[in-house]
Parts: C-alpha cells; sequence; structure tokens
C-alpha cells in the first residue's frame, strides 16, 4: 500500500527532499489524500529525530499538508524515568530538560526550512493536557488498558523495549512496565482523537517505523477504534535515487 516518494517545491522553486508514505488501511489513505493534517510526535532519546532530519521532514511536511502540528511529550517522560528508579524530583527535572533540549531542537530545524506557518504549531504536551477532548480520551485509554488483553500487552511489551533501551537491565519488575506503560497512555489519546483535540477535519499521525501499538489500533483488534477522519501511515525517507555512472 506504498504510495511511493513524494515531493513537492518550496516557493523559491527547491524541491523538498521526498519521503516515502504507507498508510496503514484504505481508510488512512483517504485521510493522507486530503493532506488536511499532520500530527508530527517526536520522541525523546531517539537519535533519528536530528536536526538535518527534522529540518528536511518539516519543511515536506509543511509542503505537503494544509496545516502540521508537532507534539514533544514532556509530561508523559517523566512515566519512563520514574519507571527507571528515579525519584520524582529528579525524574520531573531530567525529563524537562531532555524535552526542552528535543523541543529546541525542533524549533530551530522547523525555522531552518522557512517555518512554521501561521496555524502550524509546536506544543508541550503539558500544554495540551488540560483539553477536554484528551482528557476524554485519556480516561478512555486508561480503562481500555485494564479491560483490553491485547492492548495491554502491547503497550506491556513497548515498554519493556524502552526501559532496556535506555540502560535496565534483566526483566523489569511488573510495577516498573506498569508505570511506563503510563507514556504511552499519555500518547494514545492523539492516535484517536487528533483531529478533534486540534479542530481539524482529518488528521494523520505517523511514524518512521512499524509501531504496534498504532497498528494495533488501525487493525481493529483492540476497544479502542479511532474514527474514519484519523489516520496513521508509515512515513520514512524515501531512497536516494541512484545517480548515472
Amino acid at each position: 500500500m506504498t504510495a511511493g516518494p513524494t515531493g513537492a517545491a518550496d516557493p523559491g522553486g527547491a524541491p523538498h527532499p521526498a519521503f516515502t508514505v504507507d498508510p496503514f488501511t484504505d481508510g488512512c489513505r483517504t485521510v493522507w489524500d486530503r493532506r488536511e493534517h499532520a500530527l508530527l510526535g517526536v520522541s525523546p532519546g531517539n537519535g533519528y529525530f536530528n536536526v538535518a532530519l527534522l529540518t528536511r521532514l518539516l519543511g515536506w511536511l509543511c509542503a505537503e499538508f494544509a496545516r502540521v502540528d508537532v507534539v514533544v511529550p514532556d509530561s508523559a517522560l517523566v512515566h519512563t524515568y520514574l519507571a527507571l528508579g528515579y525519584e520524582p524530583q529528579r525524574a520531573r527535572r531530567k525529563a524537562r530538560g531532555e524535552t526542552n533540549v528535543l523541543r529546541n531542537r525542533v524549533d530551530r530545524a522547523w525555522r531552518a526550512g522557512g517555518g512554521p506557518r501561521e496555524g502550524d504549531g509546536l506544543h508541550r504536551m503539558s500544554d495540551l493536557a488540560a483539553h477536554p477532548v484528551y482528557r476524554e480520551r485519556l480516561a478512555e485509554a486508561e480503562r481500555a488498558l485494564r479491560e483490553d488483553d491485547a492492548l495491554a500487552g502491547t503497550c506491556a511489551e513497548m515498554s519493556r523495549e524502552v526501559l532496556r533501551a535506555r540502560g535496565h537491565t534483566g526483566p523489569p519488575a511488573p510495577e516498573r512496565v506498569e508505570r511506563a506503560t503510563r507514556y504511552l497512555a499519555a500518547e494514545l489519546p492523539f492516535f484517536l482523537a487528533s483531529a478533534d483535540i486540534f479542530d481539524v477535519p482529518s488528521s494523520l499521525n505517523f511514524y518512521h517505523q512499524p509501531l504496534p501499538l498504532a497498528e494495533l489500533l488501525y487493525a481493529g483488534k483492540s476497544v479502542l477504534q479511532p474514527p474514519p477522519w484519523q489516520g496513521y501511515a508509515t512515513i520514512r525517507p524515501a531512497p536516494a535515487d541512484p545517480r548515472p555512472d
């Protein structure tokens, strides 16, 4: 279902580097075809989101979509540090420092590419936590994690991987996994309702590699069901064009 490389020229005529888009379902393809809104969630501690890549990606997103919003998961990251055994005050301090660095990196990259445009936005997750739609969907997600074995199992395995990637050795205790899973719970409202949170007709969420949690939701294998105006896709840099000898 890969859409293939797409690119668009900026006002000066230079094409933005192409990216390959792979909508997960036919419904997700419809959302991609509409190109009304893209939500970019950036992951703290992920070396993929460097300034060069972000500059290319944000320039391409702005050329393709009517509106782009970026979310930095500052408040959610606290749960990861608590799961790693940090004391609460130190966990908040570590999360704040790491996400400030990431937010500044996104800001530099976006401005280097000529954006953001009027209507685009760069947000900390904590700034959106009081939004009524976000709060409703978060409560729904927390209930589902208690009742939906497939959802809980997927989130638990992803959380174990995060803890391992951040240096935890050996099988993490169940209470650590449960705490780490709250990071993913905080992200679930955006997969379910980013269109409503940002007041747009349709919204495409994406990541640069397969994301088990999103694929579970969009495959209809969870009690949580995204509406038709929500979409999910894998978007990654297109392979470089082969050059003639």
